[in-house]
C-alpha cells in the first residue's frame, strides 16, 4: 500500500475525501433508483443497475478511484409525451457513448511511504499515473410522442429520439505503479473507458418535465477482469 508524502498529502487527502463523498452520494442515488425499478417490475434495467452498483462498490475499495462523475439534464414538453410524467419514463438507466480521444496519461515519479510488515518505509519512488484532458459523451433514448403534425386528429403516435451530450473535465490520479512497469498507462482508446447514466431525479411543472441524469465514467473498465 502506498501513501502520499508531505508535499502532496493535503491536496491528495482533500481530493480523496471529496471523491469518497461523491461516490457515497452516487451510491445512495443509485440505491433509490434500484428501489423504484423494483417497483416498476423492469427486470432488465434492474439487473443493469445492480451490476453498476456492484462496480461502484468494487472501485470504492481501491486506494485510487478511477471514476469521474457528471450530470446531464433533458427537458421534455410533458403533454406531448405519451405517459409523460409516469414512472415508466424516462428510462432509469441508459448506456453512454464516450469519446476518449482527448484523454492523456501522465506518469510522474513520486516519493511515497510504503506499508510493510515491519512498518512504513519512507522515500519509496513509484509512478503516479494520472488521466488528464476531457471526455466527450452522448446518450439517447426513444419515447412515444404526439409530435405528428396533426395526423389522425392529433392522436398519431411517433416514437422519437431524445438525446443529451456533454464534456467531462478530467484531472485525476487513477493508479500508482512500480517504476519498473514499462507501460503503466491504460489504453483509453481501446475499450478502457466505460460510461453509463442513470436517472437521478425528475421534476414536473405544468407542461415541462426535467430529467436529471448522473453520468458515471470508469477510466478503467470495471468489467475487464470478469470477461
Amino acid at each position: 500500500m502506498y501513501k502520499s508524502n508531505h508535499q502532496t498529502s493535503k491536496r491528495g487527502v482533500n481530493r480523496e475525501k471529496a471523491n469518497e463523498k461523491k461516490i457515497q452520494d452516487v451510491k445512495a442515488q443509485l440505491s433509490d433508483v434500484i428501489a423504484k425499478t423494483k417497483e416498476s417490475g423492469d427486470h432488465s434495467q434492474l439487473e443493469q443497475l445492480e451490476g453498476l452498483l456492484d462496480n461502484l462498490q468494487e472501485v470504492q475499495q481501491a486506494n485510487c478511484s478511477p471514476i469521474i462523475f457528471d450530470q446531464c439534464v433533458l427537458d421534455f414538453p410533458a403533454n406531448s409525451i405519451l405517459g409523460g410524467g409516469g414512472d415508466d419514463y424516462p428510462p432509469f438507466i441508459v448506456g453512454v457513448l464516450n469519446d476518449p480521444f482527448f484523454l492523456e496519461c501522465c506518469v510522474t515519479p513520486t516519493q511515497v511511504s510504503a506499508s510493510t510488515p515491519c512498518g512504513d518505509v519512507d522515500g519509496v519512488t513509484v509512478n503516479e499515473v494520472k488521466a488528464i484532458g476531457y471526455l466527450n459523451y452522448y446518450f439517447s433514448f426513444e419515447l412515444d410522442t404526439f409530435f405528428n403534425n396533426g395526423a389522425q386528429n392529433c392522436s398519431a403516435v411517433n416514437r422519437l429520439p431524445f438525446s443529451c451530450t456533454g464534456t467531462t473535465c478530467v484531472n485525476d490520479v487513477i493508479s500508482y505503479t512500480s517504476t519498473d512497469d514499462p507501460d503503466p498507462c491504460p489504453d483509453f482508446c481501446n475499450g478502457e473507458v466505460f460510461s453509463f447514466a442513470f436517472l437521478c431525479d425528475v421534476c414536473v411543472t405544468d407542461n415541462k418535465t426535467t430529467a436529471i441524469y448522473t453520468v458515471v465514467h470508469f477510466l478503467t473498465n470495471p468489467n475487464e477482469d470478469n470477461e
